[in-house]
Order: structure tokens, then sequence, then C-alpha cells
């Protein structure tokens, strides 16, 4: 029985608004939240016999947005998945109907099968692996995604803003501040999972400032960052998530770079992990 997946409605898609990135711009784009139906299109070549999937778009954000929108830019509209020159083959052509020029394509059904229900298999192998007895993680089996009966179509209307410019961060009110203030690129960081930094974000409610939780404006006996009575000492709590991540980068770069699988200008530019390189001129 041939099987058919689902393609994006049109609703799936971020836009995007204001200008490139630029320092202390408004530039936003709209992420969706909640829970996004996938349907057949409907000029497919073949008539769906597996229901549309209810992807739960919000739990995913523990993952970069490239690792699904792997062409994407951080900047620009994410195109469909069916863009032509990506997976705009539907269904696997036959061997005697496929164009040679474009052996190289997956076909929707193939690329949306590989990325969700591969990555949920890999996830559950890893799991296993660590010796988990409880293995959490998406479904692998046909009516895990395809129910039937089917589902009701589901999807949110709601959306965050997402800022694309430079956002400014500064010591919390009633703090001397000793070095300037930091301009960060938060557009230069779409590649990596929001919650890498936002741990504890839920995926839908607003995103709050890290000084909120981590609200200690003075360390606790020692001012190593390192020290674990310094878990909410703000000044921590921003070093250990972008000084340590910035060295981490580096070290993988010059790594790969030394190994000779890339060339410096195919992989992101080092980022700065000293004083200057963040902290503004006072």
């Amino acid at each position: 029985m041939k099987r058919l997946f689902l393609i994006a409605v049109p609703w799936f898609a971020f836009v995007l608004m204001g200008v490139a990135l630029a320092e202390d711009t408004e530039a936003t784009f709209k992420l969706p939240t909640g829970t996004i139906t996938l349907q057949a299109p409907q000029d497919a070549e073949y008539k769906a016999t597996l229901s549309p999937v209810n992807f739960p778009h919000s739990l995913h954000f523990s993952y970069s947005c490239q690792a699904c929108h792997h062409n994407w830019d951080g900047n620009g509209p994410i195109k469909s998945c069916g863009t032509s020159g990506c997976h705009e083959n539907f269904w696997v052509p036959k061997p005697d109907q496929a164009d040679v020029s474009e052996n190289g394509v997956k076909s929707m059904v193939g690329a949306f099968h590989q990325v969700c229900r591969d990555c949920h298999r890999k996830e559950a192998d890893q799991q296993k692996a660590a010796g988990s007895k409880s293995i959490a993680t998406g479904p692998v089996a046909c009516a895990g995604c395809h129910p039937d009966p089917h589902s009701q179509i589901e999807n949110s209307d709601t959306a965050l803003s997402i800022p694309l410019g430079v956002i400014n961060i500064e010591a919390p009110e009633g703090v001397e501040a000793t070095r300037g203030s930091v301009g960060f690129p938060h557009g230069l960081h779409l590649q990596f999972a929001c919650k890498s930094c936002h741990h504890d974000w839920d995926g839908e409610s607003e995103v709050e400032a890290c000084s909120s939780c981590h609200s200690e404006t003075e360390p606790s006996g020692t001012r190593n960052i390192k020290d674990e009575a310094n878990q909410m000492y703000y000044l921590a709590a921003y070093h250990n998530a972008c000084v340590t991540c910035h060295r981490d980068t580096d070290k993988k770069r010059k790594a790969a770079m030394a190994q000779g699988n890339i060339d410096k200008a195919d992989f992101s530019k080092a980022a700065p992990v000293n004083c200057k390189g963040c902290h503004r001129a006072s």
C-alpha cells in the first residue's frame, strides 16, 4: 500500500519583519507556538490514505531551528519544504521516470520521515545506550503520527516575536557596573536551540530576562563563576552560558580545520572569549 506523508500548510512559515540585522534594531520574526497540522497538498498526485499529522512545534524548541530548516540563513523567510530545488518531488519517482539532475533531491515523503521518525529513533537508541529504562521521545510507528480515527485539525494561531537585532545587555538596576554593556547579536544565535540559553522556557510563554531568575547581584563567598553556590549570581550565569560556549565552539572550529574537514569560510566566525570582545567601551 502506498503511504503518503504530509506537507506543511502555508501558515507554517515564519513571518519576518523589520530590517536586516543591525545594532539595537526592532527587527523581529514571528515564531509559531503550539501545534501545527501538516496535511497533504490539495494537488497531490496520490490521495492521502493516512491521517494528517498534528505536529507539536513548541515541544521541539530544544533543537536548533536549522535541525529541520537546514537551509535557513537565520534572517530571510523560511521557505516551504516543497520549494523548487528543495523537496519538490512529493513522492519518489519511478526509476524510469526519474530526472537524473534531481537524483540528489529527496522526495518530501522521504525528507519528513528522515527528519522526524529517524530523529525519534536516534533519541531512543541513545537513551537505551545510556541505560534509561523509560524512553522519552516522539513516535516511530505509523499510528503514532497518523492516528486512526483521525485527530481534529489543530492550527494554533499563537506566535511570539523573536528579536533578530542586537540586544543590549546591561547590569541589573542598582548594580554599579565596572565594564560597559554587552551588545548581544541575538539573530546570529538562531542556529542554536532556544533552550540552550533559555533553559527553563516552556516554549510558549513570553521569554523572561535571565536576571529575573539569576537575580543575585553579589557572589556567594567566592567570585568563581564555576562555584555551584553562584548558580543564581547573574554574572556567573551570563559568563557560563556565553564564554563557555564560545570557547567550546572555537575548539571544535580549530580541530575541524586542523583535520582539513572544513574550509575556514564554511565555519562560523570565532566568538569572543575575552572581556573587550564582548563589553563595549564605557
